[in-house]
């Protein structure tokens, strides 16, 4: 197993209502990283994350499942959860043991009334936050319109990273504000970088001052320059970018379709260059290094194992070899052994950090 420095360790929920497409944009995730040759298809049965007979008789999850992967040089620890009210519970758990939130919208459909409960869940954990408007390949897909619900539930720090090329049927990339590049479908090669063309600029120009001027409040210094008319450097903006990110006043939306895959990347590369890591979010920096203290978020049976319980370690080294003390029980209980799980597939470990 490979082992990561904290600050390239990211863990992250992905919550939306039911229908906004969650499933299938962490399937995209571990196909793009790799982990598997083809994106699993919730109606076919064979996802990694919606496992469960009940999940795919249903076709919906019902439980919080991990999906691991490697991304830039990052582990991005993904908790996929539920997408409906029924298995709330799952969600408000991850949310305890994360260190941000993917929120996903449906393009289609804007913002529900379960989007609205699962931000002020979020919010409530004082999680940094993105939101990824998925399904934009769909009928009536609207960016614009759907961004607009966004802003006026959720506030100012709504902001713009991307935009779509296209929509519906003719949806086939995204444009970066920041980078001013567009990435657009070619031939099933994935996203290829090309020059914005030319009937976006306007609309570019738009909403990167928006960006801007809502990035620039993280910085008095960075503010006051934007105030007199001075051009900020990438540097600063990205810089204050990641900084209102982490302090919870800018919530930047990316765009794409999870079935289609487009922008599914370019979402990943953010969690890995944007998000927080550990040590963002912590009082204690050097974690590493401090005794063992963790948090188990939820225990179920498998038919094979027994109980497994499922731990977030917040600092410090788990080991197989060595008992935990339960202060709820208060009494040390021993390990059987230690599993990195995706899905439903196991490997071994003998020490966790």
């Amino acid at each position: 197993m490979k082992v990561y420095d904290t600050e390239k360790i990211r863990n992250i929920a992905i919550i939306s209502h039911g229908g906004a497409g969650k499933t299938t944009l962490t399937e995209a995730m571990l196909h793009n990283a790799g982990v598997t040759k083809r994106v699993g298809k919730v109606e076919d049965g064979n996802t990694v994350t919606d496992y469960d007979a009940e999940e795919i008789g249903r076709q919906i999850s019902i439980n919080t499942s991990l999906a691991p992967h490697d991304w830039e040089g990052c582990k991005i620890n993904i908790l996929d959860t539920p997408g409906f009210a029924d298995f709330i519970a799952d969600v408000k758990s991850a949310l305890r043991v994360v260190d941000g939130v993917s929120m996903v919208v449906s393009a289609p459909d804007g913002v529900e009334v379960l989007t609205e409960e699962y931000w002020k869940l979020a919010e409530k954990h004082d999680l940094p936050r993105t939101i990824f408007i998925n399904k934009m390949d769909r009928e009536n897909a609207d960016f614009e319109g759907t961004y607009e619900q966004l802003k006026e539930s959720f506030g100012g720090g709504v902001v713009a990273l991307q935009i779509p090329m296209g929509s519906e049927d003719d949806f086939h990339g995204v444009i970066d504000i920041l980078k001013g590049k567009a990435f657009a479908a070619s031939d099933g090669k994935g996203l290829q970088e090309q020059e914005v063309p030319s009937e976006f600029a306007d609309k570019i120009d738009e909403y990167k001052e928006d960006l801007i001027e809502a990035v620039a409040e993280n910085d008095d210094e960075v503010l006051m320059k934007y105030l007199e008319g001075e051009e900020l450097t990438d540097e600063e903006i990205n810089s204050c970018l990641k900084e209102g990110i982490i302090n919870g006043t800018v919530f930047p939306v990316l765009c794409g379709s999870a079935v289609k895959n487009i922008g599914v990347d370019l979402l990943q590369g953010f969690i890995a260059e944007y998000m927080p890591n550990p040590r963002d979010v912590s009082e204690e920096k050097d974690l590493d290094d401090k005794p063992f203290a963790g948090l188990v978020f939820k225990t179920l049976s498998d038919p094979y194992t027994g109980k497994v319980s499922f731990i977030r370690v917040f600092q410090g080294k788990l080991t197989a070899d060595k008992p935990l003390y339960n202060p709820n029980q208060e009494i040390e209980e021993k390990i059987g052994q230690l599993l990195i799980m995706r899905g439903k597939n196991q490997e071994q470990v003998d020490e966790v950090l």
